[in-house]
């Protein structure tokens, strides 16, 4: 969820995805030809022609062969010198001189931040868009699974943005209906009654009372929506061989926790009078009452009005008493029992609720995950005990939870008029309107995770795939390479199950009738499928993220494994031609005199920034040297001069590759701790 988090308040990293890339149907169109000509008995014709048709193959593979190494000669020559800027000296500024073209024709007006890792993966999303037309309108040259086929009609849905807009909100708002309404309690009186649960009631509606907290968030993640916390089954920490039911913090609303603090004392009326309080509590409200008035309440009413600021108070006391893990990004991950759990939060009954959730009845002996450890839990027991003891209150609970429900999956709703704050909220969640293709992608890529990139992997050829994931698998290991290296788990290129076709047949059942109900039931169908394997041990050969189509090149400490998606497999960071390198890692940390360092290459000597960057730093400073290594142990065995560059050492020549893979623009405004400036 965190990476899903990142993608929507940034909005760039969306650029993952797809748009204006190249085209290899000429490709595909010659390798489809080839198999024809090749694949047929020649029964019908005398052994000389069959010989004969023999050696025009062998000639026609040959010529075909060389034409492809000079077009690879080609778009190589081409591609280093477009990102080159030579009227620079490489002496005088080396990272201008190797990004300065980059930087001159890579002028991106929807991103904040955007570098040579982005426009890679969208060049390879764009092909994998163009492939999804082509399976939809039947013109497609290979064969496809349901899988790959489902996510190719999902994707037409998603970008068939007339329909939407015909739709409107409609079945958004016959969801609101099914869960019961937003604010129902406004419209039917009930709070107008009795405020305390003190008075008698009879037995049907004690046991209707009983859980009807933990049954309003239960529906709330049967639609993959975690308010007040996230609850699921993720490896254990502590023993990467097994998963736990782990729970931690939620995010608000608006996506942003570090904008909720506030040097004074808040209230709802302090929300509700829209004077005071931090930027962020004044838009929620706004977004309250605009998202109520769309639901047919008046939204100038002050019933409505102070609903929806006590339920942003109560966003607001569970965001402030969190934990820090957002500020720190440091996780103190804590491993108690169930019956623990329940004594420091009691206020919500966890053996009821963890029990319906993962379909079984847990021992109060189960081992839960506290992922960013116990200290705001109890808080938030706190925060729910007090309202859950009024009738008020507890309206103000299930009214934040259904708010979050509806407000994510609104995202899937196109009305014509999209108009006021609210309909900006809701662009955290969806992207801008110019940035449908990359939402469209992202949402796919969880609900396919197997289907999707099979489309782009079948586009670039399975053999070639192949070839490219076993770049950095060599065998081979340097006798000197730490415990760490040598037991460490390599994932390049794609999940084995992507070459089962009965695998991603099985995701063919996430598709309905309309994105609206495809997107929200698809969704919840990889959630409860994950909830079923608390009972399983690891698969060693799972990759870590759920979405290898759309994932960056990740290092994950608790199961000691690194994963390298095959969108990333291409140039500037690795191509099959490219010169073989095997894997090394001599971990020596001078914390200090990296701090002096790096802080001398910035014009400020931001002593501090250099201190938050530091481990990024040590990071990319310790593979570049391993890489170098790695290069003069291989390079003269594979040496190779480049067409227009051979004026420059192979030496040179890999410290250009390598700087050319950190080419980036950035808006002023963009921040981007804890690394530091691409040039450094």
């Amino acid at each position: 969820m965190a990476k899903v988090y990142r993608v929507l308040k940034n909005q760039n990293s969306l650029a993952y995805s797809v748009e204006n890339g190249v085209s290899l149907e000429e490709g595909k169109q010659a390798t489809s030809s080839l198999l024809r000509d090749t694949g047929q008995p020649p029964s019908s014709r005398s052994k000389e022609a069959a010989g004969s048709s023999k050696g025009c193959v062998l000639l026609t593979t040959l010529v075909i062969f060389l034409f492809v190494t000079l077009s690879f000669a080609i778009a190589t020559f081409l591609y280093y010198q477009t990102l080159l800027d030579a009227s620079v000296e490489p002496c005088d500024n080396f990272y201008q001189f190797a990004c300065g073209g980059w930087i001159n024709q890579s002028v991106n007006l929807k991103y904040d931040s955007w570098n040579t890792l982005y426009e890679t993966q969208r060049t390879a999303h764009d092909q994998m868009v163009q492939a999804m037309h082509k399976i939809n309108d039947g013109s497609y040259p290979l064969p496809t699974n349901a899988g790959e086929r489902a996510a190719a009609k999902m994707y037409e849905q998603c970008m068939d943005t007339d329909t939407l807009e015909q739709t409107g909100l409609h079945l958004w708002e016959r969801f609101v209906d099914e869960l019961g309404g937003w604010m129902p309690e406004l419209r039917n009186g009930a709070l107008e009654q009795e405020e305390s649960f003190e008075i008698e009631v009879d037995e049907d509606e004690k046991k209707r009372r009983r859980f009807e907290i933990e049954d309003m968030i239960l529906s709330a993640f049967n639609y993959s929506v975690f308010p007040l916390f996230w609850a699921g089954v993720e490896v254990n920490y502590l023993d990467s061989k097994e998963h736990l039911i782990t729970i931690y913090e939620q995010l608000p609303i608006l996506l942003a926790p570090e904008k909720y603090h506030y040097d004074k004392e808040l209230t709802p009326e302090m929300i509700y009078g829209k004077m005071e309080g931090p930027p962020v509590t004044r838009a929620l409200q706004q977004v309250g009452e605009e998202l109520a008035a769309v639901l047919g309440f008046d939204s100038s009413d002050e019933k409505v009005r102070m609903m929806i600021a006590n339920m942003i108070y109560l966003e607001y006391q569970i965001t402030v008493a969190g934990s820090t893990f957002y500020k720190e990004k440091k996780e103190r991950y804590t491993v108690v029992s169930l019956r623990e759990l329940q004594e420091i939060a009691p206020a919500i009954n966890w053996h009821y609720f963890l029990s319906r959730l993962v379909g079984e009845n847990l021992s109060h002996s189960e081992p839960i995950a506290l992922k960013t450890g116990t200290q705001w839990i109890p808080i938030l027991s706190t925060i729910v005990q007090k309202l859950k003891e009024s009738k008020s209150g507890v309206a103000i609970l299930k009214n934040y939870v259904k708010w979050k429900t509806i407000m994510f999956h609104l995202a899937y709703a196109s009305p014509k008029c999209r108009d006021g704050l609210l309909w900006m909220a809701v662009s955290l969640y969806s992207g801008a309107a110019s940035q449908r293709k990359e939402f469209c992608v992202l949402r796919l890529s969880g609900i396919f995770p197997l289907s999707l990139p099979s489309i782009l992997r079948k586009i670039d050829g399975i053999d070639h795939t192949e070839r490219s994931s076993n770049l950095f698998s060599d065998s081979e290991t340097r006798q000197n390479v730490v415990d760490k290296v040598s037991n460490m788990t390599r994932f390049i290129g794609f999940p084995d199950a992507m070459r089962s076709d009965y695998e991603m047949e099985k995701e063919a059942v996430r598709l309905h009738d309309s994105l609206f109900w495809s997107m929200v039931l698809g969704s919840s169908s990889v959630y409860k499928e994950r909830l079923q394997r608390l009972r399983l041990p690891v698969d060693p050969r799972a990759w870590v993220d759920t979405r290898p189509a759309i994932s960056v090149p990740a290092h994950n400490y608790e199961r000691n494994l690194i994963q390298i998606p095959f969108d990333s497999l291409r140039l500037p960071y690795a191509d099959e031609h490219q010169l073989d390198a095997e894997s090394s890692r001599r971990f020596k940390t001078r914390e200090q005199c990296f701090v002096k360092q790096y802080a001398g290459l910035m014009d400020s000597h931001d002593m501090n920034a250099a201190k938050e960057g530091l481990y990024e730093n040590i990071a990319d400073h310790v593979g570049l040297k391993v890489a170098y290594e790695a290069w003069k142990g291989n390079g003269e065995k594979m040496s190779a001069r480049m067409p227009g560059l051979e004026k420059y050492s192979q030496d040179q020549l890999f410290f250009l590759a390598y700087t050319q893979g950190w080419c980036a623009l950035r808006s002023k405004s963009y921040k981007l701790q804890p690394h530091m400036e691409e040039r450094i």
